[in-house]
């Protein structure tokens, strides 16, 4: 059976690891939406892979595949493709010549935006582009991998895209769009990557009747539609989005991805995030920097609540818990159960305004006492009990079963029940 692997909350779920767990049952692995904005690190042995656009299947030698759902930088992409050719011998990936490309304007336009916000809640995007590429996607003016089989086209496009931004970049003080440079460095990329540029129609018709695997990037609560808007990334991020952003229409069922606790890069509403010592030893202990934005992430505890909605909406099948060796010598853990609704009816998960209302107290928060170091991996009736308790309570709570759980950054800490 097909999966998807989702992150159900604000990302760094740690989906990376899973996926390359996974992956070894698998024939193609795919990438269906976001940018060089998600980071995946994964160990094995004494190696650590740092990916931000291929999947993490490559690792184990499976045909990784990026949809036209992604918006491609060239430059990363290929700095990517190349540090993985060091490690792995003869890496098998694919690119849908549908991709748009995120350019350099794209990356000053990034930057602009942000500086218009300055002293207004800053969206804390990742100044990578993706943003305005996704824009100009939806406004019918991306370069796109096909058109780099002609210099013609993408001087006629440039011609038109520097008319629109100029304007807007020089009112900065960025510099205009340099056509000439623009062209030579797209024609050298393409040179550089034509043989991994296909259409979708391969993909369908190699990989009929074969086993799929679907990596998701960011998490639920990011959906640009069904997260805490405008806090959210500049894609779908959901399962349903797997269609429109691979073109592979397959069943398939949802492994869900959740930190025992919850994180949070950038801005943007945080019902249960700690700002005390526990919040400091848990962003230390748990090593919460991000792969791609070198920010600490903010943390706090496992939120119910939330991961329910993200688990409604992306119509889960079954679990996966990461990081729980993260709180292993607390004196206590705690998770949100509830939320304060003091000035609403209901909460709006998509609607940045109402979860910033919510306010939690003490009865909102379910209380385990510590479980202590897990020294048994072999299997899952071998962990501590107030472990497993814990583990049987989001079990109820959520009414779907935690079949993996993630005690450690090594691909054999994990257990499969």
């Amino acid at each position: 059976m097909n999966k998807a692997v989702i992150g159900l909350q604000w990302g760094d779920e740690g989906k990376g690891k899973i996926v390359d767990y996974l992956s070894d049952d698998f024939d193609l692995v795919v990438r269906y939406q976001g940018g060089n904005n998600a980071g995946h690190t994964v160990i094995v042995d004494d190696t650590t892979y740092k990916l931000n656009l291929i999947p993490s299947g490559v690792i184990r030698g499976k045909i990784c595949y990026l949809g036209q759902g992604v918006v491609l930088d060239p430059y990363h992409f290929y700095n990517e493709y190349n540090q993985i050719t060091k490690k792995i011998d003869n890496p098998m990936v694919y690119l849908s010549s549908n991709i748009p490309l995120i350019l350099e304007y794209h990356k000053q336009l990034d930057k602009i935006n942000e500086l218009i916000l300055k002293n207004e809640k800053k969206i804390g995007t990742t100044s990578k582009g993706i943003g305005p590429a996704y824009q100009d996607k939806v406004g019918r003016k991306s370069i796109k991998l096909y058109d780099l089989k002609s210099k013609y086209v993408i001087e006629e496009k440039l011609h038109t895209i520097k008319k629109f931004y100029d304007p807007i970049l020089e009112s900065f003080d960025e510099s205009k769009i340099n056509i000439e440079k623009t062209v030579q460095e797209l024609l050298n990329f393409y040179d550089l990557v034509k043989e991994l540029i296909v259409d979708n129609s391969f993909i369908k018709k190699k990989f009929i009747n074969k086993k799929i695997l679907f990596e998701g990037a960011q998490g639920a609560l990011l959906d640009l539609d069904h997260g805490s808007y405008p806090f959210v990334t500049s894609s779908n991020t959901v399962s349903s989005n797997i269609v429109i952003g691979s073109a592979i229409q397959v069943d398939y069922k949802t492994v869900g991805i959740f930190k025992a606790y919850a994180t949070r890069v950038g801005n943007g509403p945080f019902p249960s995030e700690l700002f005390d010592d526990v919040g400091d030893y848990i962003a230390k202990k748990g090593v919460e920097i991000g792969t791609v934005t070198k920010r600490k992430r903010r943390c706090g505890w496992l939120d119910l609540v939330s991961l329910k909605y993200s688990c409604e909406i992306n119509r889960v099948d079954e679990l996966c818990m990461t990081k729980a060796d993260v709180l292993n010598n607390l004196s206590e853990i705690k998770v949100c159960k509830s939320y304060n609704l003091k000035k609403y009816e209901d909460v709006n998960f998509s609607e940045s305004y109402s979860l910033d209302a919510v306010s939690l107290d003490d009865e909102d928060f379910e209380l385990f006492p510590s479980w202590g170091e897990v020294k048994d991996l072999s299997k899952f009736e071998n962990l501590p009990y107030n472990l497993k308790k814990f583990i049987s309570y989001i079990e109820e709570y959520l009414s779907i079963p935690i079949k993996i759980i993630s005690l450690g950054p090594e691909r054999n800490q994990t257990i499969i029940r």
